[in-house]
């Protein structure tokens, strides 16, 4: 089983030419103010280790020109990574973007986006930026990893992933369409799981939605689901989880 360190790393003025020789334009002050505002914010955080591991594997999936943005915001304290390619194509798309933030110490990271063109889908390419961006919230404390699932099979891999569901309404939307869709005994047996959690928290917003990604007959289900869900990184059993997943 892995198990990740803290890399210490402080963000320089030659990291940050080096990121815009990549084709990022940083976005919400000088070279300066971004470097402060990282050391500040997000010490330890190797941005431009990410952008390059992005770079490597996302880059070569389309020939179309890929936007490249690095915004930051020193009123909020958040930060937007963004690499997204000038397609209007669904299945050419290719979209990458991540969310920090930090509200008095504690950080978060939003997981928005992650596209790639349809001919790069399920090919791996994925997991190397998975494996980089983790030990990167690793590095910088974060608290927690925030997604919204429904694109390209989200609904089914987030939950695999051991994201929780948060919203209460969408598990039971989820529940509906196992209804219509399976079984009586295996709906009963994802019934059962529903029941187990909420009878126990009825305005529970940790809804451990991996037990019906263990269940083969709710992959369909979950496909393509639409749920807000989150992962807290200072819950060692879903760290581990999450960890071997991502470098299984």
């Amino acid at each position: 089983m892995i198990r990740l360190s803290v890399q210490i790393y402080n963000l320089t003025s030659a990291d940050i030419t080096e990121i815009q020789q990549l084709g990022y334009k940083i976005e919400g002050g000088d070279a300066s103010i971004f470097e402060g505002f990282m050391q500040k914010n997000f010490p330890n955080l190797n941005i431009l280790k990410l952008c390059s591991v992005v770079e490597t594997n996302f880059a070569p999936t389309t020939s179309v020109d890929i936007d490249r943005i690095i915004e930051f915001d020193t009123t909020s304290s958040t930060l937007k990574l963004s690499v997204t390619n000038k397609c209007n194509n669904e299945d050419d798309v290719l979209c990458f973007e991540r969310q920090f933030s930090n509200i008095k110490g504690t950080i978060s990271v939003e997981h928005v986006y992650c596209v790639l063109p349809l001919n790069f889908r399920r090919n791996g390419l994925i997991k190397p930026v998975f494996q980089e961006s983790l030990q990167q919230y690793v590095n910088m404390n974060t608290k927690k990893i925030i997604v919204h699932s429904g694109l390209s099979g989200g609904g089914y891999v987030w939950a695999k992933y051991g994201f929780v569901a948060t919203d209460k309404k969408e598990v039971n939307q989820i529940l509906l369409k196992a209804k219509l869709g399976l079984t009586k005994s295996q709906y009963e047996i994802s019934k059962r799981i529903y029941d187990n959690y909420y009878l126990k928290a009825p305005k529970g917003k940790r809804f451990p939605i991996i037990k019906w990604a263990y269940l083969d007959f709710m992959k369909s289900i979950l496909m393509g689901e639409s749920w807000h869900g989150e992962l807290d990184l200072k819950n060692k059993e879903q760290l581990l989880n999450f960890t071997d997943y991502v470098f299984r």
